[in-house]
């Protein structure tokens, strides 16, 4: 691939198709059964009585790389079983805040109460099953693995599994709050406003996750600090390409040795972890801006153009310049 400009589309960022408004839909057992499936993962829905009344609504809209729903419908429990898990390769995780009526969740060895405004975070390729003993609403938000993992280590995040969110102080007021405005949003939104929000409720959420969970020992907690000021570090310095792994451990003060080991929890390298954040940081400005790709390439990070265009064909599937024609 030549080291030239790929060439760029000159349409303004606001003549890309916005995120649409949500979609709503509803029906009954029949319905709700492929809803689940279609919409989440597939689940067993079982209800006390088979023969009494049971409606189901639900809304749906896009938000960035988060799917975001909301959930109406009369008590039913569902069940996620080892061998729905076996026959999917869905293993995305979901945010599950109540709004309306409680909710008891089961995974991970915990079970867990929800009130309202309260939420949790489960894990789609994990058995679970959540009870709902009377009508209820609740906001569902679909998190790629990915998405989540390159935030916060897998150990933290196993760690907060099926914990308790209060809506009642902390962050996670902010975040209970946010959702439900996001929710009730009935206007399209622009892909860049789209996208922004879906960072902000990313950041928001990973802070919320944060502040609970179970006890951890002090080396756990040494680790998870220096991990998230290193992923910090790198954050700010995405557009210096002369940036080394081995110049960011001297910065934070710690060995290139550490500095290894304590990204090993995130499933990546030090480098690697930069090379992604420098492409999801490019694939946030393509939506934002008109910069020519080689003025993108050098904005985060990359010498050359060449080397930016395959990383980011690698990672997303298509050209960064097909990718801001999308």
């Amino acid at each position: 691939m030549s080291k030239r400009d790929e060439p760029v589309d000159d349409a303004p960022d606001d003549a890309q198709p916005p995120t649409p408004v949500r979609q709503e839909m509803s029906g009954g057992r029949e319905w709700w059964t492929d809803a689940l499936a279609e919409t989440y993962c597939e689940m067993d829905p079982q209800w006390e009585s088979p023969r009494g009344r049971f409606e189901a609504r639900l809304s749906t809209r896009q938000f960035g790389d988060l799917s975001l729903s909301t959930v109406r419908a009369h008590a039913h429990s569902v069940l996620r079983t080892p061998a729905m898990i076996a026959d999917t390769d869905s293993e995305d995780y979901f945010l599950c805040a109540v709004t309306g009526g409680p909710g008891r969740i089961e995974q991970h060895g915990r079970s867990i109460w929800l009130d309202k405004g309260s939420f949790a975070v489960i894990d789609a390729g994990l058995p679970f099953r959540f009870d709902f003993p009377q009508q209820f609403e609740q906001i569902v938000v679909r998190v790629p693995r990915p998405l989540l993992l390159g935030r916060m280590s897998e150990r933290d995040v196993d760690r907060v599994m099926a914990q308790p969110v209060s809506a009642v102080s902390g962050a996670g007021v902010v975040v209970s709050r946010f959702l439900q405005q996001i929710a009730a949003l009935d206007a399209a939104v622009p892909n860049a406003s789209a996208t922004a929000l879906s960072a902000s409720a990313m950041d928001m959420i990973v802070t919320a996750l944060a502040d609970t969970g179970g006890a951890v020992s002090p080396t756990q907690q040494a680790h998870t600090v220096d991990l998230h000021r290193a992923q910090n570090l790198l954050k700010t310095r995405l557009h210096d390409e002369n940036l080394s792994i081995t110049e960011a451990a001297a910065e934070l003060g710690i060995s290139l040795r550490y500095l290894q080991k304590i990204f090993q929890s995130t499933g990546s390298t030090p480098s690697e972890w930069l090379l992604q954040a420098r492409l999801e940081r490019a694939r946030m400005i393509l939506l934002s801006t008109e910069i020519t790709i080689g003025e993108l390439a050098s904005r985060v990070g990359f010498k050359d153009t060449s080397h930016f265009s395959r990383s980011f064909r690698n990672r997303y599937g298509i050209s960064p310049g097909q990718y801001r024609q999308r």
